[in-house]
């Protein structure tokens, strides 16, 4: 009876720890489709970029851009600044502004409702005083550190854009070209009648991203305005993004404690979900509402600052020890039609192989081996 007893009690603690591990879904209310996404701040010291859109329903992430909107800008001498629409959803201006301005967002949508944000000063962005890096057994991490002599800043947050440069494994000095006349029934359709001309693929190509991830830090609660060995980026170990050379432009934003508190609660709502410890999914308020309608929800917010950048360049010697494997190997064959068609026009040719002028055989790579263009763009930075 006492072993009967034990084996229950057994049973039920499993079936409680199993229970526990079911996934955490939160109750989201789905009527709550269409509502207005602003995204974008003003710059200060550069181009102004908002960015409209519509939600189609909490349960997907897919949105429709706002087009046909009237965006402008307003400070509080009564200017106004109109943003243009160079592409759908899409609204820009490159003004210069008074640093000690405060300014607000409006706009008008196609329908004829009126949004409008809280009135924001424009803030004074901190230099960035150094971007480094150091190696880890996950990879190359990315730091940033800055700081305010005059501790007014406080809250910060960051955008980087990668670009890493594509050097093709191989050099393609022979092209195929079909024969002419076709032959029907031909087991090889295609001669080597010319080596490729010279610069026909490019040497070398390049690869940018930018930062899909929400990355702030605050310095409220020190006594000095000092943000030190603030993590921005981590290339995996082994990345293809440092085979060759490797560049990030950070970028340093300075926010308000609003835009601070609201960029903190995207950030805990977007990354922090996953079990029931941590952070539940909250209703994000922003700066931004409807005055047509004040019961209309607005998600975004809309802040102010000059923008500060730096950017950094590393090679993989630099790095060291970077072992990127790129899977690409060379293949041959004789020169006879049955042999070529084994691995042609599959790959690409790359050289020939023979004596004198008797060509005995041909090597080929795949495409993506030979022609950094399906990798990335074959033109060069203007920073590069």
């Amino acid at each position: 009876m006492r072993r009967l007893l034990y084996l229950s009690l057994l049973l039920a603690v499993v079936l409680l720890a199993v229970r526990c591990k079911e996934a955490y879904e939160p109750q989201v209310d789905f009527k709550a489709t269409n509502l207005l996404v602003v995204e974008g701040f003003l710059n200060g010291n550069g181009v102004t970029t908002i960015k409209l859109s519509r939600t189609q329903g909490n349960d997907t992430r897919g949105r429709v851009v706002e087009r046909n909107a009237t965006v402008t800008i307003k400070d509080d001498g009564n200017q106004e600044y109109r943003l243009s629409e160079p592409e759908p959803g899409v609204y820009r201006t490159n003004v210069s502004l008074a640093s000690s301005g405060k300014y607000t967002l409006h706009i008008r949508s196609a329908d004829g409702k009126e949004y409008a944000s809280t009135e924001v000063s424009l803030l004074q962005t901190p230099q960035i005083d150094e971007v480094s890096w150091k190696r880890s057994g996950s990879g190359l991490q990315i730091y940033v550190d800055t700081h305010d002599p005059l501790n007014n800043t406080r809250y910060y947050r960051w955008e980087y854009e990668e670009t890493w440069e594509i050097v093709p494994r191989y050099i393609s000095y022979y092209e195929l070209v079909p024969k002419d006349p076709f032959i029907p029934g031909d087991r090889f359709p295609y001669l080597f009648i010319r080596r490729r001309p010279e610069n026909d693929f490019p040497r070398a190509c390049w690869q940018s991203e930018r930062s899909d991830n929400i990355i702030m830090a605050s310095s409220n609660k020190l006594a000095q305005d000092v943000i030190h060995l603030q993590p921005v980026c981590l290339v995996p170990n082994n990345s293809w993004k440092l085979d060759t050379r490797y560049s990030i432009l950070v970028k340093q934003y300075a926010l308000s404690a609003a835009g601070f508190e609201y960029w903190e609660n995207m950030k805990k709502n977007t990354e922090g979900l996953g079990s029931i410890f941590d952070p539940q999914p909250s209703e994000i308020r922003g700066n931004i509402s409807c005055i047509s309608n004040p019961e209309e929800q607005v998600v975004g917010f809309f802040d102010a600052s000059t923008v500060s950048e730096k950017r950094i360049f590393l090679t993989k010697s630099e790095v060291g020890g970077w072992l990127y494997y790129d899977g690409c190997i060379d293949k041959y064959a004789v020169n006879d039609p049955d042999s070529l068609r084994v691995i042609f026009p599959a790959n690409t040719p790359v050289d020939a192989r023979g004596a004198g002028n008797r060509i005995e055989g041909y090597t080929g790579a795949s495409p993506e081996c030979v022609d950094c263009r399906l990798k990335g763009s074959p033109i060069k930075p203007d920073f590069w």
